[in-house]
């Protein structure tokens, strides 16, 4: 009783001070809550690079200098990179930052920043759209506060582009009449979403399927407006979709003009991925679900790298009422209140769902998910305070105070050195360290995940130097996603061709020796990592 009265204090003192506060201020609060939340500390969290960040920077170096990927392919629709394919629009939207500011971490992060900074006002506008002020303002905070958006808005593995396209498109959608060429870009921005993430290639005409005859028959758009805006996806679509055609019947690369459309040398990600294309696809399928639902309710995967604990995608407890929320966007009465905008959403959650069980999913490959379930949990919360005193302004406060207490674990020594590891803080100042101060070879541990990339980023080769001459450490493995050179130049990715050499270099996790035991070496350490050089 107690805690209830204070609950109760605290609300009616907290009440009339919200109500009094104009919405455009709200948003304001909310708006700079949300930046401050992402760029606080960006330049140093995480600190490193990815693996897969790397790779698309090198890409994009490469695109812009050189015309060619690194795996040599003019301007391809779809990067080979490490073999089973990497999404390309990230690496041609981070072109101009990369002709601007060189090949370096912000310049790779940066418009991933934007786009997470730019999907707060986005989710207020779609949100106002759907159910008014209130509930926009409601949806906006909740993703302004999201851990899973704050920390996907700070790092760029290329697929986090997905949920800022999905969102913009989802807005356009619901401001298309027959008065403006809203769903023409709304289309625009859905064939692009397919160049940002393979599950898209799924999940966008489930949802496109799902809501264009509704437009239609609702009349908010015209058959004909519908018949331009499916031309225009369509035709933007087209490149992505030979690109499936070729890797799913092993038909050769293709070129249309500058544009390629590359066939991977080993089997393409979808693939590996789809349930329909396994062995067992009806097990595979039944599969997916266990692990989808697993994933919702825990809100946690097997990459540390995703999440925050025990914070989740948004707070740990929150999935029942992301359901509950589903529920309401169910539009049972013809003249349930905003049926068309309710329907919208419930479509996209049927896409996302049906993402999730044709592919095995982590917290990255059902990022289709998040912004929807988000707005469900910001449904239920709005239905809720309309049957529940004080329901909205405890779930704000209990809510603020979680972000609070994520922040710090986020920012928190505990995480920054675990965030370290996993991005490889100390990976390249240790490359340019042992190439600077070594002309012989320099050699990797094997334990070091895509070593090579770390060299291409730092020694911006031109591919015409090493392309030819690779030869893969596994060659024999046909599904390798992630095939690893023997070496490239004088960089050696395999200590056992490096035993002979007195003057070769070393660069190797901490605990691990070279494996010359006669040879006496200076030693610099970078993170977890320490270069060895041979004393002269």
């Amino acid at each position: 009783m107690k805690r209830q009265s204070l609950l109760e204090n605290i609300s009616n003192q907290l009440q009339p001070i919200i109500s009094t506060i104009q919405p455009h201020l709200l948003f304001i609060l909310i708006l700079a809550v949300g930046i401050f939340f992402r760029i606080w500390e960006f330049r140093s969290l995480p600190a490193g690079l990815n693996p897969d960040e790397a790779s698309i920077g090198v890409e994009a170096y490469n695109l812009y200098n050189y015309g060619i990927d690194r795996n040599g392919m003019s301007y391809p629709v779809h990067l080979i990179s490490w073999g089973s394919g990497q999404n390309s629009l990230y690496a041609y939207l981070i072109l101009p930052l990369v002709a601007l500011r060189g090949l370096n971490a912000m310049s790779i992060r940066l418009p991933m920043l934007i786009a997470g900074i730019l999907s707060i006002p986005l989710m207020y506008l779609a949100g106002r759209k759907m159910l008014g002020e209130k509930f926009g303002l409601i949806a906006m905070f909740f993703l302004a506060i999201s851990p899973w958006h704050i920390v996907n808005s700070r790092w760029a593995v290329e697929s986090n582009i997905l949920p800022f396209l999905l969102l913009a498109g989802f807005t356009l959608l619901l401001f298309s009449t027959q008065k403006n060429h809203g769903f023409i870009l709304a289309c625009v921005f859905f064939a692009s979403s397919l160049y940002a993430y393979g599950t898209a290639y799924a999940g966008v005409p489930i949802f496109l399927l799902l809501t264009v005859p509704v437009l239609i028959y609702t009349k908010q758009i015209t058959a004909k407006q519908a018949i331009m805006g499916l031309i225009v996806f369509s035709a933007l679509a087209l490149p992505i979709a030979l690109f499936v055609m070729v890797n799913t019947f092993q038909l050769n690369t293709m070129r249309i003009g500058p544009v390629t459309i590359p066939r991977m040398p080993v089997q393409a990600r979808y693939e590996a991925m789809a349930a329909v294309f396994n062995t067992s696809p009806w097990k595979a399928l039944s599969g997916n679900i266990g692990i989808m639902l697993k994933l919702l309710w825990s809100q946690e995967d097997a990459f540390p790298w995703n999440y925050v604990r025990p914070f989740g995608y948004f707070y740990k407890i929150t999935f029942p009422f992301a359901f509950v929320g589903l529920l309401w966007t169910i539009p049972l009465r013809s003249n349930s209140e905003r049926r068309v905008e309710r329907w919208l959403l419930l479509s996209w959650m049927i896409a996302a769902i049906a993402i999730g069980i044709l592919h095995p999913t982590n917290l990255t490959r059902l990022n289709f998910i998040f912004t929807p379930i988000l707005f469900c949990i910001a449904l239920f919360v709005f239905e809720l305070d309309k049957r529940v005193k004080y329901s909205l302004v405890s779930t704000i406060l209990a809510l603020s105070i979680g972000c609070v207490l994520f922040t710090q674990a986020y920012h928190g020594q505990e995480y920054q050195k675990r965030a370290s590891a996993i991005f490889n803080a100390g990976i390249i100042p240790a490359v340019e360290f042992a190439t600077r101060n070594s002309d012989s070879s320099v050699c990797f541990t094997e334990s070091i995940y895509s070593a090579y990339i770390y060299v291409l980023f730092t020694q911006k080769m031109h591919p015409s130097e090493y392309i030819n001459d690779i030869e893969w450490l596994y060659p024999s493995d046909p599904v390798d996603p992630s095939r690893t050179p023997r070496e490239i130049g004088r960089y050696h990715f395999r200590l056992a061709d490096c035993s002979e050499d007195s003057d070769a270099a070393y660069i190797l996790l901490v605990k691990e020796s070279p494996p010359a035991e006669n040879i006496k070496y200076t030693i610099k350490k970078f993170d977890k990592f320490i270069v060895y050089l041979p004393k002269k």
